[in-house]
């Protein structure tokens, strides 16, 4: 009697084990219930925006077309505020920007070679946190570093995350190897001085 009683509990314990095991790999699927819509999830590599919502960047100002000469060159600036250097402005990271400690505020990018230049680029983190915001900017180039001609007078230029918080400085074709952004007024009341998170310049 205890063997037969122990044979049925044991074909109970195995017969459970497969219906859970069946359930959890999808072995025995429902046949369906009222009111309920089985959805395919779609085919994709990262996440995608529905139709619904606007894409944000629809609205950014446009970059130029074009390799930026700037990312990773040799640049110099005067004395910067705290943690916030030089070299933040050409690493290819909005999420790590340069400060000045006051004004005027130069960034002069070595670009090695001369070229033919028509625009330079400048921007802040195009999050929300970083609040509409005027700075002022004028760009020279020049040959041999020590003499600069001006293509762009200083411009109020507005920076504003629903744009991107990004400008662009179109300028006549010019030749030049040494870039210099001069920096005269930032209107964020959190900084007394220019700030730029990425600085490009184009052909």
């Amino acid at each position: 009697m205890n063997k037969l009683l122990t044979i049925i509990f044991s074909a109970l314990i195995v017969l459970s084990l497969l219906l859970g095991a069946g359930a959890f790999f999808g072995l025995f699927q429902p046949k369906g219930e009222p009111g309920l819509t089985i959805v395919t999830a779609p085919d994709q590599t990262k996440a995608q925006r529905p139709p619904c919502f606007p894409d944000p960047e629809a609205n950014y100002i446009p970059m130029p077309e074009g390799e930026n000469l700037a990312l990773g060159k040799s640049v110099v600036s005067g004395v910067h505020n705290d943690v916030y250097v030089i070299e933040n402005v050409n690493d290819g990271k909005t999420d790590t920007y340069w400060e000045s400690k006051g004004f005027p505020a130069e960034v002069t990018v070595d670009l090695g070679e001369s070229r033919r230049l028509t625009a330079v680029a400048v921007r802040l983190n195009p999050s929300a946190i970083w609040e509409p915001r005027t700075q002022e900017i004028a760009v020279a180039l020049s040959a041999d570093g020590t003499s600069y001609s001006e293509v762009s007078a200083a411009v109020k230029y507005d920076f504003d995350p629903a744009t991107g918080n990004r400008i662009r400085i179109d300028f006549p074709a010019a030749e030049g190897r040494f870039v210099k952004l001069t920096f005269t007024l930032n209107t964020s009341s959190r900084t007394g001085g220019a700030q730029a998170a990425e600085i490009e310049i184009y052909e």
